[in-house]
C-alpha cells in the first residue's frame, strides 16, 4: 500500500513539475513583454498563470493528502524515516521534490526581476503624466481666449 501512495505522490509531483515549467516559460515571455510595456499581453500572461496556479493548488492539496495516508501508514512524521531500499521510488520521488523546488525558485527570482521592471515601468508612466498635465497647465495659460470683452488702453 506504501508503495501505491508513493508512486501517486511521484505522478503528482510530476504533473505540478510540468505545471511549473509552464509558469517559469510565461514568466519569461512576461519579461520581454514588460520591456516592451505592452501591459494588455501581460495581463494576458498573468491570467494564464492564476489558472495554473489554481491546478498546482488542487495538486499540492491531492499530494498532502496522500503524504498524511503515508505516514500513517507506516507510522513516521518525517518522510526520511522511510528505508529508500525498501522502496526505492523514494529516491524518485525526492528528486522530483528537488526540481520542483529549484524550479519555484527560478520562478521566484524573475518574478522578483519582473516586478522591479514593472514599478520601474509605472513610475516612468507617472512622471510623463505629470509632464503632461504641466504642459495642458501652460497651454491653457497662453491660449486663453479673450471672449468679446477687449479693453483698450487710450492714455497717451
Amino acid at each position: 500500500m506504501a508503495k501505491e501512495l508513493i508512486d501517486s505522490m511521484i505522478y503528482i509531483s510530476k504533473e505540478k513539475l510540468e505545471y511549473l515549467g509552464i509558469i517559469l516559460k510565461l514568466t519569461k515571455v512576461q519579461k520581454k513583454h514588460i520591456g516592451k510595456e505592452d501591459m494588455l499581453s501581460n495581463d494576458e500572461i498573468l491570467d494564464k498563470k492564476d489558472e495554473i496556479i489554481k491546478k498546482i493548488d488542487v495538486l499540492d492539496r491531492e499530494f498532502l493528502i496522500k503524504f498524511s495516508e503515508l505516514k500513517k501508514k507506516c507510522n513516521i512524521k518525517d518522510i526520511n524515516e522511510l528505508n529508500v531500499e525498501e522502496y526505492p521510488a523514494l529516491k524518485e520521488l525526492k528528486d522530483t521534490i528537488r526540481e520542483i523546488s529549484s524550479t519555484l525558485m527560478a520562478i521566484s527570482i524573475l518574478d522578483e526581476e519582473n516586478n522591479k521592471a514593472l514599478k520601474e515601468s509605472l513610475e516612468k508612466i507617472k512622471t510623463n503624466l505629470k509632464k503632461i498635465r504641466k504642459g495642458k497647465k501652460a497651454y491653457k495659460g497662453y491660449n486663453k481666449t479673450l471672449g468679446s470683452n477687449i479693453f483698450i488702453d487710450e492714455k497717451k
